[in-house]
C-alpha cells in the first residue's frame, strides 16, 4: 500500500471533528505564513532602503573628508559604523574601519565598484547601493562608490568606497521573525482550541440526532430532535427529520390502530355470529334428540329462522363494510337528494303507519323541488335504509320524525330528526365504531348489530361528505348528512 493510499485511508477514517479542526489549523497556519513572509519582506526592504538613504546621504561628505589633504586617516574622524576604502592612483588602498564594527559585521568584500559593469551610476556620480558579503558568513553590507577628485586640479584621482553593515537589519528581521513565529504559534494553538470548541458545538446537534435515531431504532417513536434555527444546515436537517419522525410515528400509530381495529372487529364479529349459531345449533340438537314437543315445533323452527335471518343480516353488513374498506370505485351519477328523502319517508311509513313523518326544508316549511348531488345511488340508498332502520328500531312507535332537505354552502344536506331517547354527547364520537352499541342489551334484543352507523359513516366518507349528530329540538337525535353538490 502506497503512502498516498495510507494517508487517504487515515484521512477518511478520521472523525469529522478532527478533520475540520485539522483543516482549520492548516488554513490558519498557511495564512499566517503567507502574511508573515510578505510582512518580513516588506520590512526588510524598508530597512535596507533606510540604510541606502543614510549611505547615499553620507557618501559624498565622507568622500570629501577622506579626500582632504588634512585627513589623517584615523577612525575617530568618521562615524564608527562606516567602512571607508580610499583608493588613490599610484597609492596603496587605505581602509578605515573601527574594531568594534569589524568584530560585529566583519570586513566587507568590495572591489572597484566603478569598474563593475552591472553597477549603475547615479546623476551625482555615486553608484547605486549594492549588497556585498563580508569575511563573516551571513554578515552583509550595503556599499556605494564615489569618484574622488584632487582638490587642486579637480581631476579624478581615485575612488572612495563607503559601506554600512546590515547586521542591525538582520537582527531586526530575525527578532521580528521570531516574534511573529511565536505569536503565530500562539494564534494557531488558540485557533485550534477555538476551532475544536466551535466544531464540537456545531456537531453536538448531530450527536443528539444520532442519540434520537438510536432510541427510535429501539422502538421509541415519540423521540424528537430539539429544534434549532431553521436557517442553519443542522437546524434545517433537524426540522426535516422531526417532520419525517412525526410521519413515521403517525404511520405506526395508524398501523397499530388498524391492527387493533381488525382484532376487535374479528373478535366482535365472532361474538356476534356465535350467538345465532349457538341458538340454531341448540334448537337443532333439541329437535334431533326429540326433546321438542310437537306443539312447540313451529316455535323452535321460528326461532331458528329468526336467528338465521339475523345472522344473514350481520354477514351482509360485514360484506358491505369489507367493500367499503376495499375502497372500490364508486358508480357516480347525479342523484336527487329530495327524491331520496321522499323514498326514505315512504320506507319509514311502511315500517310504522302510525308514526307522524314530515318532509320539510332546512330553513323553510317546504323542501326544494330538487337538489342534485354526486354519488353512488345504491350506496346512498343503503345509507337511507340504515338511518330509517335505526329510527324504527330505537325510537318509540308514536314519536314523530322530520326529514329535512336543503343546501348549506356547497353541500347538499339531509337531516333525520327523531324524538326518541337520543344519544348522550359523550357517546356520539363512538357510535360510528363497528359493533358499538349505546345500550348493548337493548340493541341486541331489538336486532341491532352495531354496524349501521359504521356503514353510514364509511359510505359518506367515500363520497367526500360527512355525518354530524346533534340534539333535536324537543329531545331526540338529529343525524345530519352532508354530500357534495353535483358539479361543485
Amino acid at each position: 500500500m502506497g503512502l498516498l493510499e495510507r494517508m487517504r485511508r487515515s484521512w477518511t477514517q478520521t472523525p469529522l471533528a478532527g478533520r475540520m479542526v485539522l483543516l482549520i489549523i492548516v488554513i490558519v497556519t498557511t495564512a499566517l505564513a503567507v502574511v508573515g513572509t510578505i510582512m518580513i519582506g516588506i520590512l526588510q526592504r524598508h530597512l535596507i532602503r533606510q540604510v541606502d538613504e543614510q549611505l547615499v546621504a553620507s557618501a559624498s561628505q565622507l568622500a570629501n573628508t577622506v579626500s582632504n589633504a588634512s585627513f589623517t586617516g584615523t577612525p575617530t574622524e568618521i562615524p564608527t559604523n562606516f567602512y571607508i576604502r580610499r583608493e588613490v592612483i599610484g597609492q596603496q588602498p587605505k581602509v578605515i574601519l573601527t574594531e568594534e564594527t569589524r568584530l560585529r559585521a566583519g570586513t566587507p568584500v568590495v572591489g572597484e565598484l566603478l569598474d563593475i559593469g552591472q553597477v549603475a551610476l547615479t546623476e551625482t556620480g555615486i553608484t547605486l547601493p549594492i549588497t556585498v558579503s563580508s569575511d563573516i558568513p551571513g554578515a552583509n553590507w550595503r556599499a556605494v562608490a564615489v569618484p574622488m577628485e584632487v582638490t587642486a586640479t579637480s581631476q579624478p584621482a581615485g575612488v572612495v568606497t563607503v559601506a554600512l553593515p546590515l547586521i542591525d537589519v538582520s537582527d531586526t528581521i530575525l527578532n521580528t521573525t521570531l516574534s511573529f513565529f511565536l505569536a503565530g504559534l500562539g494564534i494557531v494553538v488558540l485557533g485550534g482550541i477555538a476551532g475544536y470548541y466551535l466544531v464540537i458545538q456545531s456537531l453536538r446537534p448531530l450527536r443528539e440526532i444520532e442519540t434520537v435515531a438510536g432510541k427510535i431504532a429501539a422502538g421509541d417513536y415519540s423521540q424528537r430532535i430539539i429544534p434549532l434555527a431553521p436557517a442553519t444546515e443542522v437546524g434545517s436537517l433537524s426540522l426535516s427529520l422531526n417532520q419525517m419522525l412525526a410521519q413515521i410515528e403517525s404511520s405506526f400509530a395508524a398501523r397499530d390502530d388498524s391492527e387493533q381495529k381488525v382484532r376487535r372487529f374479528v373478535s366482535d364479529a365472532s361474538h356476534e355470529l356465535r350467538t345465532p349459531l349457538a341458538a340454531i345449533r341448540g334448537y337443532g340438537e333439541l329437535y334431533r334428540m326429540g326433546a321438542v314437543p310437537p306443539e312447540r315445533v313451529p316455535e323452535v323452527f321460528g326461532r331458528i329462522e329468526s336467528e338465521s335471518t339475523r345472522m344473514g343480516a350481520l354477514v351482509e353488513d360485514l360484506l358491505i363494510l369489507a367493500r367499503i374498506d376495499e375502497k372500490r370505485p364508486l358508480s357516480m351519477t347525479q342523484i336527487d337528494l329530495v327524491r331520496l328523502a321522499r323514498e326514505a319517508r315512504s320506507d319509514l311509513e311502511a315500517l310504522n303507519q302510525s308514526r307522524t313523518i314530515k318532509l320539510v326544508g332546512l330553513s323553510q316549511r317546504k323542501p326544494p323541488p330538487s337538489l342534485l348531488v354526486s354519488g353512488d345511488r345504491d350506496q346512498l340508498t343503503q345509507v337511507m335504509v340504515n338511518l330509517v332502520g335505526n329510527i324504527d328500531r330505537y325510537t318509540p312507535a308514536n314519536s314523530p320524525v322530520e326529514i329535512a332537505v336543503g343546501q348549506q354552502d356547497e353541500m347538499g344536506v339531509i337531516e333525520f330528526r327523531d324524538h326518541g331517547p337520543g344519544i348522550r354527547p359523550e357517546e356520539r364520537s363512538r357510535v360510528f365504531e363497528r359493533f358499538y352499541r349505546t345500550d348493548t342489551s337493548r340493541a341486541r334484543s331489538l336486532g341491532g348489530s352495531g354496524l349501521g352507523l359504521s356503514i353510514v359513516g364509511g359510505i359518506i366518507e367515500a363520497h367526500h361528505g360527512r355525518v354530524e349528530l346533534a340534539d333535536s329540538k324537543g329531545g331526540g337525535l338529529t343525524v345530519r348528512v352532508f354530500l357534495p353538490l353535483s358539479g361543485a
